[in-house]
Order: structure tokens, then C-alpha cells, then sequence
């Protein structure tokens, strides 16, 4: 079977629920003074969530969405393979979205769980870049 088409609780599928994730995330960050560059970004063998920029900063975002507690925290999935695609994804991005190429990319996480009151949402500046935990 599909990973992407896994059923989660409340019948939604991986996908429908990344989807779902991703655009909450892009709204906070909007609502937070970013501008959305580009949405699920293809990039060689994988995809950037998000692209954004705020003052001169560009950030590739990745999020991650955790319906139960019990699983950890949204940004610990983020593992090495995701960290090394999104350094390896940072030297062709400037190009590609027609930025200088001195531009510098940093790498985020938004982080969106699940609770009973509704969702809480963190976003992770520089987390993607750090050693995973």
C-alpha cells in the first residue's frame, strides 16, 4: 500500500492531512508577515513544503503535522535524509526562484498538533539545519 494514502484518524489520508498542514502553516506565516514564494516546490528526488521570505530572509519550510501525542513532537520526524535534501535543495533554490545568488536560505520547521481545544502550531526558525535530536 501507498504511504501516502494511509488512513488517519478521522478518515483523512496522509496526504489529505499534509496538504491540510501545509496550508494552515502557509496562512500562520502569511498572517506572521512572510510572503509565500512557492508551495510544495519540487526539488530533485524530493519536495519543499514552503518557500518564504520576510525581510530579506528566505526560509524553506517544512511541516509536519502530528494527530496524536503519542507519537512525538511533529519536528522530530524530521531526519537526516529531510535535512541533507533541504541543504542539498538550498544551492539550486536561488536560481530557480530567480534570487541573487549571494542569497541565503535558511531552514524551518512548523510544527501543527492535533489537540482536544483544536490545533497548535509552533514555527521552528533554523530547526531544519540542526543536528536531528
Amino acid at each position: 500500500m501507498n504511504s501516502d494514502h494511509r488512513s488517519r484518524p478521522g478518515g483523512r489520508s496522509t496526504t489529505a492531512q499534509g496538504r491540510l498542514a501545509e496550508g494552515i502553516a502557509a496562512l500562520y506565516l502569511e498572517m506572521q508577515g512572510y510572503r509565500i514564494l512557492a508551495r510544495n516546490l519540487r526539488c530533485g528526488p524530493g519536495e519543499i513544503d514552503l518557500v518564504v521570505a520576510r525581510r530579506g530572509t528566505v526560509a524553506l519550510v517544512e511541516v509536519r503535522m502530528r494527530s496524536s501525542p503519542e507519537r512525538g513532537r511533529p519536528e522530530e520526524s524530521i531526519g537526516r535524509r529531510k535535512r541533507a535534501h533541504l541543504a542539498r535543495a538550498a544551492r539550486y533554490l536561488p536560481a530557480r526562484l530567480g534570487l541573487p545568488p549571494e542569497q541565503g536560505v535558511r531552514f524551518d520547521a512548523v510544527a501543527v498538533e492535533q489537540r482536544p481545544f483544536g490545533l497548535l502550531l509552533r514555527h521552528l526558525q533554523g530547526y531544519a539545519a540542526a543536528p536531528p535530536r
